[in-house]
């Protein structure tokens, strides 16, 4: 008899965890496929993760695999619950199978987020634990048949889990997919002074504000779009931000090719120096494209590799896109070009910009990175 409850709570027990897991896994996957902030808790790794190279496998997100293996483990303990007599041993050793592919996968991708990435997913670590979970009691699993009233007692749970689930995950999504509203503060453009903690030039460089501030454009800052434009987004943005490469992605680049000849587009530089050793490198090669007209490719360029942003990936990608090399190194050791960095840097904290990415609409700083509906609704608003 004790045998016989252990069996019956292992089986629940690995359906809940799957049930679990599969929730976990949607969310990423939805968020992954769509741009929707992705709400990672008090973690604060998850747009790490997924702007890694791990995020997808043969073109395929990651989190696809985790709901198509959850969702598997669901239908073979329901059909076990619902026909209990039927291929018992082959259903049971199936989900051995699978209990043991998962955690191995699992604890492959935990490793590297730990070991490689330096960052955890809250939602990976709740795939995880799930995944566990359906390993740990996979193996208190025996062949076992049940009489029809076991069985239909446990078809019964089975159901009852399902539509909890449901409910309580519909719940979840809806709070979790709900769109932040963005909040706004309008800017007093050319008062503002560089706050305590910036970054200095190291020369008497003039700010562009008419009493001395910091204007939200600058005169050195590259612009994309028509010179007329009713709405002016500018983005101060740091080359090696895990969160800036998913976004330029998922929100800077459609949103770009959506409002192209509408509205004009102007990146400023904020390499968080402290965080991203090859911030400033990249951004000050940033600033020697523009001196060849190309700095909008180069951009583009540097965020698609981000992960390779040493002096000699910014020499092939010069290259790659027909600027002069020669000229292009000699404009890295220049000093004028890494003013105009920490010139950006310094108009930012004038602001009151802590972390990137962060956009200021006209002359309005947002609170946070809009999602491209969200941030859609804005520029529309001011059209």
């Amino acid at each position: 008899m004790i045998q016989h409850q252990q069996v019956i709570w292992a089986r629940r027990i690995m359906f809940w965890f799957a049930m679990i897991g599969l929730f976990a896994a949607s969310y990423l996957l939805y968020t992954y496929t769509t741009g929707t902030e992705l709400k990672c808790g008090i973690v604060h790794g998850c747009d790490v993760v997924r702007n890694s190279q791990w995020a997808s496998l043969f073109g395929i997100p990651t989190p696809a695999f985790g709901v198509l293996f959850y969702a598997a483990l669901i239908i073979l303990s329901a059909y076990r619950a619902y026909a209990p007599h039927k291929n018992v041993q082959y259903v049971r050793w199936l989900i051995v199978l699978m209990a043991v592919a998962g955690f191995a996968e699992s604890l492959f991708l935990t490793g590297i987020e730990a070991f490689v990435l330096h960052a955890y997913c809250l939602w990976c670590l709740i795939s995880a634990t799930a995944s566990t979970g359906v390993f740990i009691f996979a193996w208190f699993d025996k062949k076992m048949e049940f009489g029809i009233e076991t069985s239909s007692k446990e078809l019964k749970v089975v159901f009852v889990s399902l539509l909890a689930g449901l409910i309580a995950g519909g719940i979840g999504m809806y709070y979790l997919l709900k769109p932040n509203v963005p909040q706004i503060v309008d800017l007093t453009i050319g008062q503002q002074t560089a706050s305590d903690g910036q970054l200095t030039t190291g020369t008497d460089e003039p700010a562009e504000g008419d009493d001395g501030g910091f204007s939200v454009v600058a005169t050195s800052t590259p612009i994309e779009g028509p010179v007329d434009a009713k709405v002016t987004l500018v983005e101060f943005f740091d080359f090696q931000c895990p969160a800036c490469g998913v976004y330029h992605k998922l929100v800077i680049l459609p949103l770009r090719e959506n409002y192209k000849g509408k509205i004009q587009f102007a990146p400023r530089n904020f390499p968080l120096v402290d965080l991203h050793p090859a911030a400033m490198g990249a951004a000050i090669a940033g600033v020697c494209a523009q001196r060849q007209n190309k700095f909008f490719e180069f951009y583009d360029l540097l965020y698609a590799n981000q992960q390779k942003l040493a002096r000699t990936d910014l020499e092939n990608y010069a290259k790659s896109i027909g600027l002069d090399v020669t000229a292009f190194d000699v404009c890295l050791d220049d000093p004028s070009a890494q003013h105009q960095v920490l010139y950006d840097y310094n108009a930012g904290r004038s602001f009151g910009i802590s972390g990137t990415p962060t956009l200021i609409l006209n002359n309005a700083l947002i609170d946070g990175a809009p999602n491209l509906d969200a941030l859609s609704q804005l520029i529309n608003e001011r059209l």
